[in-house]
């Protein structure tokens, strides 16, 4: 039981810590009945001793003990081996990727990219939602299925240039669906036909979609079973796949990856509180994930203060460090 127990912190909690924080998971990793083996590559400017000592602090934090470190050679990374509660549970390394032979840095390196997802269009064409159309550069707009704009925003969208994706409602832990939506909400309740057919529906109202994510869903998210139904379905249509992360506890990415469907995890919301200068603190710290990692995904909704923070940022400096992309072009 201890061992389940300490498994599932560490694939869930520590695994969802580390990507949130912009981390770089590998091919090297292992999830198999009785060990977990998660590796992620260690940044070229991180210094090695105060990741590790961060990280376990972090582990401490969690309820787990650090049996040893093995430091690997050349300032290559380093091993984590973990006990939770005196059982054994696995290990976690970094390790810093290898250059090939005569490989030489690049005069100019690419800009790292950010992908801005904004989630609930379909609810109304008000002048909010036609800026956010009208927004210079690559934004990727979330459609809601099921409501009286759905079909127009989503037409609109990529008109405008913008890539469309299905913001498929998924049962949370507390229901607030709204009206329309209710007929395509995912309910942990439903057997597999269910949900596919669901599924087809949104295809069918919003064709322009190139990929997904779960709007709501902190208790769909968790179940393997009805994850499996829906990428299974997602990998059939052809479609990527965007993990809101709505919950700590979601295995949505973790079974799309070993499905083998394109895929990305959020690295932040934007706007959980609405205030002008939360937002832009949240999109500084998405600019930071992406130079630290490459990459980084940021969610927001669509609020004016959203609308009006994003429009600022894409006339500062600031924009100038990343490359926007659209989700399409940084799921993997």
């Amino acid at each position: 039981m201890l061992f389940y127990e300490g498994k599932n912190r560490l694939i869930e909690n520590t695994r969802s810590y580390l990507q949130q924080l912009g981390y770089h998971e590998l091919k090297g990793t292992v999830i198999a009945a009785d060990r977990v083996s998660l590796v992620f590559e260690l940044p070229s400017a991180e210094d090695k001793n105060r990741l590790a000592s961060k990280i376990i602090d972090y582990f401490k934090r969690q309820g787990f003990t650090v049996e040893k470190i093995d430091n690997l050679a050349e300032e290559a990374g380093f091993t984590i081996f973990i006990d939770f509660q005196t059982v054994p549970i696995g290990t976690l390394a970094f390790i810093r990727t290898p250059k090939l032979a005569g490989y030489r840095e690049p005069i100019s390196a690419p800009k790292p990219k950010l992908v801005i997802i904004i989630d609930d269009f379909g609810y109304s064409n008000q002048e909010v939602i036609k800026n956010f159309l009208r927004l210079p550069g690559k934004l990727t707009v979330s459609v809601i299925p099921g409501h009286q704009y759905s079909k127009w925003v989503a037409s609109n969208a990529k008109l405008s240039g913008k890539e469309v994706i299905i913001h498929m409602p998924m049962e949370p832990e507390e229901n607030d669906s709204k009206g329309g939506e209710d007929q395509y909400m995912l309910l942990a309740s439903m057997e597999p036909d269910e949900i596919t057919r669901r599924l087809e529906m949104a295809y069918a109202e919003l064709p322009e979609a190139v990929g997904l994510n779960n709007h709501m869903g902190s208790l769909f998210t968790t179940d393997p079973e009805l994850m499996k139904v829906v990428i299974a379905s997602l990998k059939a249509k052809g479609l990527y796949f965007i993990d809101s992360l709505t919950s700590p506890r979601s295995v949505a990415y973790e079974i799309a990856s070993r499905n083998k469907i394109p895929a990305a995890l959020r690295s932040v919301f934007l706007d959980n509180v609405r205030d002008k200068s939360e937002i832009q603190a949240q999109f500084e710290k998405a600019i930071e994930i992406a130079r630290r990692s490459g990459r980084a995904v940021a969610i927001g909704h669509v609020y004016p203060e959203t609308l009006t923070t994003l429009t600022a940022l894409l006339q500062s400096n600031l924009i100038n460090e990343v490359e926007l992309a659209f989700a399409s072009e940084l799921v993997f």
